[in-house]
């Protein structure tokens, strides 16, 4: 099966967000909310109602604050890394057996045993060789068929869907 296809920028982003756990992200969030409620209940005179509204606004900024800042730079890291790659924005064309996929540019195969876990959603297949090694397959590049046989790869040798 050959697959052929080209990753535009909001594209890669959509595969970035898909790959990112959101688990991890409101873990941190609840890590974050909880220190900086520990901080207002620390530093709040519960006699002073002025100093409970100050520090509970103050508590409501710091974490806005928070989710906008790490949002933002993960959009702007995310948009560099796409616009500084010389192999992001080129077209990839990928040969899927029972063997592996082998990219037209690379002359070895890569092994299905080399994927430990993939996801999808409506628009990409991931397929990981690790947390940080992974490739964003969209589906638009598949037809029916395609997409059900490339399925039935990933359930074979790959087996972990997550």
């Amino acid at each position: 099966m050959k697959v052929s296809y080209q990753l535009s920028e909001e594209e890669y982003l959509e595969g970035v967000a898909l790959h990112q756990k959101r688990g991890v992200k409101f873990f941190l969030i609840g890590i974050y909310g909880s220190l900086s409620l520990l901080f207002v209940l620390v530093f709040t005179d519960f006699s002073d109602t002025y100093t409970i509204i100050r520090n509970v606004i103050i508590l409501f900024f710091s974490i806005a604050f928070y989710l906008l800042f790490t949002n933002v730079v993960g959009n702007y890291q995310n948009k560099k890394v796409y616009q500084n790659s010389t192999t992001l924005k080129n077209r990839v064309t990928l040969r899927v057996s029972g063997k592996g996929i082998k990219i037209d540019n690379q002359e070895k195969s890569i092994v299905w045993s080399t994927f430990s876990k993939w996801k999808q959603n409506e628009k990409f297949y991931i397929l990981y060789a690790n947390m940080r090694n992974f490739k964003i397959i969209p589906k638009r590049a598949m037809g029916a068929l395609e997409l059900k046989e490339f399925s039935s790869f990933m359930e074979k040798y790959i087996k972990k869907e997550i």
